[in-house]
């Protein structure tokens, strides 16, 4: 009986290791779209083509925070110190009322940003990623005197929000 036991545990070990190993499954997200000679990437302040003042500082904190967490680049300082280049630009910044209280006064906003990224190797100046409308939204809810608080603290959410998605994808490859 001893020896039945260990065949079948045999059996199923040899199953799972050609078996299960070699099925072709697996997880999506661990592909590397930087190249291995990438080491160093710069990332200057993104271009605001909007009036929204400061909107450039979130974002470009945001990305380079997201790049300092989640991968092994390191952050240049300038250009002629970087294999690869993080461009930006902030497209649009529209803020929308899209609720009223009963007195016809906005209590409910929408903030939408549209943005675009290239993602360069400066080694032969290939595009390893580019997307030129990137679309992100938040809404929030206001006190009369509290506008201007309430959405500079969602332009941050958003840019928080930017930067994982685009640095995901950048070095995930999704």
């Amino acid at each position: 009986m001893k020896r039945i036991y260990i065949i079948l545990m045999l059996i199923a070990l040899v199953w799972m290791v050609f078996g299960v190993a070699n099925c072709g499954y697996g997880l999506s997200g661990l592909g590397k779209q930087v190249p291995a000679n990438i080491k160093t990437v710069v990332i200057p302040d993104f271009e605001n083509k909007t009036t929204r003042i400061e909107a450039e500082q979130f974002v470009t904190f945001a990305v380079k925070d997201e790049f300092i967490r989640r991968s092994e680049l390191d952050l240049a300082a300038s250009r002629a110190n970087a294999d690869a280049i993080l461009e930006g630009k902030i497209l649009t910044f529209d803020v929308t009322p899209i609720s009223m209280t009963d007195d016809a006064s906005a209590n409910l906003y929408r903030v939408t940003i549209t943005l675009s990224v290239r993602f360069i190797n400066l080694q032969d100046n290939g595009i390893i990623f580019e997307d030129e409308s990137i679309v992100f939204t938040d809404n929030y809810n206001i006190e009369r005197e509290d506008f201007f608080s309430q959405e500079t603290q969602t332009l941050r959410q958003i840019s928080e929000r930017f930067a994982e998605s685009v640095v995901s994808t950048i070095l995930e490859n999704f």
